[in-house]
Parts: structure tokens; C-alpha cells; sequence
């Protein structure tokens, strides 16, 4: 009976901050300046070249722009067929808004890709030290810790949540952020797994 009640009250919660970012992601979409957007992407692409170099950038934005191609000529569709009216001119900077948001997002996205070549060996290890380490604890006299099993599994939700929104936020984000939540990822990996129950 607890267990349906804590069930319960963690879908109420998921389903509250789900309305929270949808309506989030609605306002900023409606709010945010165009020239957020278009500083949000440039600053992505200065922190990529100071880190990577000119080459590393220009590998991303190629892939970012092969994935755009479609959405920008429908948005350049779309805008031709608007008029001169306020509301008209609002909607067509929206339009461009909602363009340079997608590139952004695809920008990232690449860029998630290129750390990812260096994170997955990075996961894979820590799953297999974690595995390797609940099967040693399995022949002596250590407990696992179901503590430490649900802290790795909250920090899984966490970093995933955190990838998310760093992915589609419309501000500029530091660098930082994707190596940290792959290191943070591998961490949770090796705590989920390595404090497995003995029998599950």
C-alpha cells in the first residue's frame, strides 16, 4: 500500500515538472529574443573552437547544417506566404527564432557526439569495473549498499534530465556541461551496478 502511494505521488510529480517544461519551453519560444538565439549559437561555436579548434567546429556545424537543410526551407516557405502585419511580422520572427533554436539544438547534438567518442569507453569501463566489483563482493564478506544502489540510479535520472535540458535551452551554456554529465553518467553506471543486490 506505501509503495502504490509513493508510486503515485513520484507520477504526480513527474507529470507537474513535464507541464513545467512544456509551458517553459512555450514561453521561451514566445519570448525570447532573436538575438538570443543567434548569440547563444555563436557563443557555442567560439567555446567549440577554443577547445577543439577551427577544424572541430567546422566538423559540427557541417553535420548540424546537413540536419537543418529541410527545416530552413520550409521556414523560408512559411515566411513568404506572411503579409506585412504586425502579428504577421511577429510570427515570421518566430519563425526565425524557432530556425536558429533548431540549429542550436543540432549543433549540440553533433557536438554530444563528438564527446560521446570519448565518454562511451569512458560508461563501458565503468559498467564493467561496476559489474566486476559486485561479483567479487558476491564471494566475501561485503554487503552492497542499497544506498549507494539508488543514489547511482537517481544520478542516471539526474544526468539524463540534465543532458535534456542542456540540449534545448536557448542561453548560452558553458562547454563544460556535456564531458561533466558523461563523467557524471559513468559514475551512476558503476554505483548502479556494482551495488546490485546479490539475488534480485
Amino acid at each position: 500500500m506505501a509503495a502504490a502511494g509513493q508510486q503515485g505521488v513520484r507520477g504526480e510529480w513527474t507529470t507537474f515538472l513535464s507541464v513545467l517544461l512544456i509551458v517553459g519551453l512555450l514561453a521561451a519560444w514566445a519570448l525570447v529574443p532573436v538575438q538570443v538565439m543567434e548569440q547563444s549559437l555563436q557563443a557555442e561555436r567560439n567555446q567549440m573552437a577554443a577547445w577543439g579548434g577551427e577544424a572541430a567546429d567546422r566538423w559540427i556545424m557541417s553535420r548540424a547544417a546537413g540536419w537543418m537543410d529541410g527545416v530552413v526551407q520550409e521556414a523560408v516557405e512559411q515566411t513568404e506566404k506572411l503579409g506585412g502585419s504586425a502579428m504577421e511580422r511577429w510570427l515570421a520572427g518566430r519563425i526565425y527564432a524557432s530556425v536558429l533554436w533548431a540549429a542550436l539544438v543540432a549543433y549540440r547534438v553533433s557536438s554530444l557526439a563528438v564527446w560521446g567518442l570519448l565518454g562511451l569507453p569512458l560508461i563501458l569501463a565503468a559498467s564493467v569495473d561496476g559489474f566486476y566489483v559486485r561479483e567479487i563482493r558476491k564471494h566475501a564478506f561485503t554487503a552492497q549498499s542499497p544506498i549507494r544502489h539508488k543514489i547511482g540510479v537517481h544520478f542516471m535520472s539526474w544526468s539524463g534530465l540534465l543532458l535534456l535540458v542542456w540540449l534545448i535551452v536557448p542561453v548560452p551554456m558553458p562547454l563544460i556541461v556535456a564531458p561533466a554529465v558523461i563523467c557524471l553518467m559513468a559514475l551512476s553506471v558503476w554505483m548502479w551496478l556494482a551495488n546490485l543486490q546479490k539475488r534480485i
